[in-house]
Order: C-alpha cells, then structure tokens, then sequence
C-alpha cells in the first residue's frame, strides 16, 4: 500500500511487520470509574470490530497537604523505588514512598520527607532524570535546587524580579530553563548562574517552559498570558518567528506538555479548547508549529500530560479529568473527581431551631467544585496521578479489559500509518482521512 524513498524508513516497517518492531495504537475505551456508568467509546471510522476494551479505575489517594497541590512528578531509585515528589500551595515539597501498584489499599502511600524554604507558594517543580535533584519555581521569586537524599537546599537561583512560574531541566541535566511574571525566560547552569536572559519573551507573563525531549532538536518551547505559543533555538537562544502570524488562543495559556518524540506540543487555558501542534523543521533547518489538530472541552484547562505509551493526552480541567485522543479526535473518558468522604444526600433537608422554638427547613449544601491543578502519568502509561485543589492526590488507573474483541484485516493499514505517525506528524491527516474511507 506504501512507498517508500527512504532506506531507513523501509528496514524500520520490515522489522516492524516481523514482529522486532511493534506500533500498536489501542482505538477504544471502556471507562468504569467511581459510580460512573461504562461509557464505550470507538474511534471515528472504525468498525465495531476494531476496539478494544479498558477500563478507568480509581485506585486510591495521597493526603498529606495543606493546599492545593501545584505539581507533581514520578521517580525511581534503586534503594527507595518508586516515589513521587508533590509541591503545594502550603509552600512545601512532599516525597512520598508509593506502595506496588498492585497494592488494594485506599491509602497509596505516605509521605517520607517534607522539603521546605520558600517563603510563598511553590508554583511548580521539575525531578532531575537521575532523580537526585529536584528544583521548584516559587512565588517568592526564587527557584531551589535540592537534594532529594539529603532533603536540603543546595542552591538558590535568584534573578527573577516577580514569582516565578514554570522551571526545566534539559534532557542532560546540565541547563535549566525559568519563566514568571517578570515576562523573562532565563537560562541557568546547575550552579546556579543565570547564564542568559531573554527580555520580554513574552507580552505578558510566562506561565510555562519545557526542554524538547528530543536533545537532537535543539529546542524549547514557552507559553504565556499573552496568549502565545514560542519555539526557541536553544543554541543561539533566539525565537522560530511563526509566518504567517498564528492565532494560537483567544485567552491566556497556562498549560503546556510536549510529547515523549518531540513532535507534538499540546496548550490550554482558560480558552477551554486543547489544540495539539505539529513541530516540523523547515528546509531551512528552521522550525515551527502547525495545528495538527484541538478539541473544545468546556472548562479551563489548568494542566495537560502526553501518555508515554498512546497517543493520548491527559487534561487537568476544573471539573476533572479529560482523556482526549488525538489521533481519533475525541474525547473517550470524562473522570470526575469525588469527595474523598461520601458527601451527605443533598436530598435530605435539615432542620435548625428558630428563636421562636419553630422549626424551619435549611437548604441542601452544594457540593464543592474539585480541580484538577497539575498531573502525572507513569511509564506505561497506565497510571495517571491527579494533584487536586481539595489538597488531595488522587490516582485512576487504564487497564486492558479482559473482554477484546478480534482485530481485523484493516489493522495491517491501520498499523502501517500509526509507524509513519510516529516517524512524522504530517501523517496524522493522512491517517484520519485513510481509515475511515477505508
């Protein structure tokens, strides 16, 4: 069904159809989660016999906090496995000692080390890939570096005039990208230099910065309130000028991930629409973004994560969690976040004692608004940790269900273009328009 003009490109889908290479993309969803009725969702196109079958399941909690809980990121070390690290609007960072994910406790885990030092609320925090360092972007106007063995501060960044909102670390550990509401991105050595400044990288203020995973590229990506999606050149730290001129929101951006490759970046905000950007390099070696493609969700957008295993995007929204496909381009699970206690029936009135002695009727209580301020996944892509405003982290899990239904000849094609996808975005058009007509 292909040609191919490239070498590489041809070794790679031979292997690939022997069974040394595998790009299977799940097309479907069973979500099962807290009460909610199973919703089965297929992707647009595909025959009924195409879908498998999983399951959303809510798994358990971590409650340590005293505030929202703004960031979170999983590790893994050789003596204390696996662990996450949260920071919170209670101005602390939280290492917390996970059980197996097997475990059938509630309680997932609990916290073995409390970081603290900032003077105001820790906005976010980004964990060194070795994961002995971690470093956390205050509101007081200061990034920490510290030591995830010791506990303690090893070094403070200053250079920022106003709070800072988003810090990064490069893929070799050895830069450090900030942004705030001074409007700047500032570039620093592990030493804490402040190596390179860039004024006014936005019209407003900076609400995140991300190393593109791919080191190869080169590049860094910044978004903020003046509505705006930026592409740097990490070496001659100068901006990939979008032309023409791109329309990237209609409200200020707050969220930002970039995919495991590096080909997609995926913004929100209060927009409430997530829109997935292709990155391609130019014939002039230059780069730039292109709308692959974006979903109205209804709510504002606080924090987006790209599954490391699917082509998928997990979006942090006021009102819970979206799971958006974005190769079917869709919406396939709505998970809401629930109290941790049952909430008392709203149906049953209360009753309070007037002055008179008469009784009166009291109104039902609303029940309270939970968000989703910041997110995680591990790396199967399984899990998804939720750090929520109640100050509580929750965490669902995606399995297989045991019912799949049969794959049929169609899924040769469907495979085919999935392995193209991933080698480049541009193929991403292609692919909705091939497998629905076929």
């Amino acid at each position: 069904f292909f040609f191919f003009n490239d070498t590489a490109t041809t070794e790679i889908y031979t292997r690939s159809l022997v069974g040394s290479v595998r790009c299977v993309q799940e097309t479907g969803i069973n979500a099962e989660y807290m009460g909610i009725s199973k919703l089965e969702v297929g992707i647009k196109g595909m025959a009924e016999g195409d879908a498998k079958h999983y399951e959303v399941i809510y798994k358990g909690f971590l409650k340590g906090h005293n505030g929202m809980v703004t960031s979170m990121q999983l590790g893994n070390k050789e003596g204390p496995g696996n662990f996450l690290v949260s920071s919170s609007r209670d101005k602390s960072v939280l290492i917390w000692k996970l059980k197996p994910e097997t475990s059938e406790d509630e309680e997932l885990g609990k916290p073995i080390k409390m970081l603290t030092g900032h003077s105001h609320f820790i906005h976010e925090l980004a964990l060194s890939n070795d994961c002995n360092h971690c470093l956390t972007a205050s509101w007081d106007g200061f990034i920490r570096m510290w030591d995830m063995n010791e506990g303690k501060t090893v070094k403070l960044f200053k250079g920022h005039t106003k709070d800072v909102l988003s810090v990064a670390f490069s893929q070799d550990n050895r830069q450090i990208i900030s942004g705030g509401r001074d409007r700047t991105i500032r570039v620093w050595n592990i030493l804490g230099e402040n190596k390179y400044t860039i004024e006014s990288a936005h019209n407003d203020w900076v609400s995140a910065v991300r190393f593109s995973p791919d080191a190869k590229q080169n590049l860094f990506f910044s978004a903020g309130w003046d509505r705006k999606v930026k592409l740097w050149d990490k070496t001659k730290m100068s901006e990939f000028v979008a032309e023409p001129a791109i329309n990237y929101s209609t409200h200020y951006i707050s969220a930002l991930s970039i995919a495991p490759s590096g080909a997609f970046a995926a913004t929100g905000g209060k927009e409430g629409v997530l829109k997935i950007w292709s990155v391609k390099q130019k014939p002039d070696t230059s780069y730039g973004l292109e709308l692959a493609t974006g979903c109205q969700l209804g709510t504002e957008i606080n924090t987006l994560a790209f599954s490391p295993k699917f082509f998928w995007v997990a979006c942090g929204c006021d009102n819970g969690i979206k799971l958006y496909d974005f190769r079917g381009g869709k919406v396939f699970a709505d998970i809401p976040m629930q109290p941790l206690e049952a909430a008392p029936d709203t149906e049953e009135k209360e009753e309070e004692e007037e002055k008179d002695g008469r009784k009166k009727e009291k109104a039902p209580k609303k029940e309270k608004k939970i968000g989703v301020a910041s997110m995680c996944m591990n790396n199967a892509g399984t899990m998804i940790y939720a750090g929520c405003t109640d100050n509580v982290i929750r965490c669902y899990e995606i399995k297989e269900s045991a019912q799949i239904r049969s794959m049929p000849t169609l899924t040769f094609i469907q495979q085919s273009m999935e392995l193209l996808m991933l080698m480049s975005p541009k193929y991403l058009a292609l692919y909705r328009f091939l497998i629905p007509v076929l």
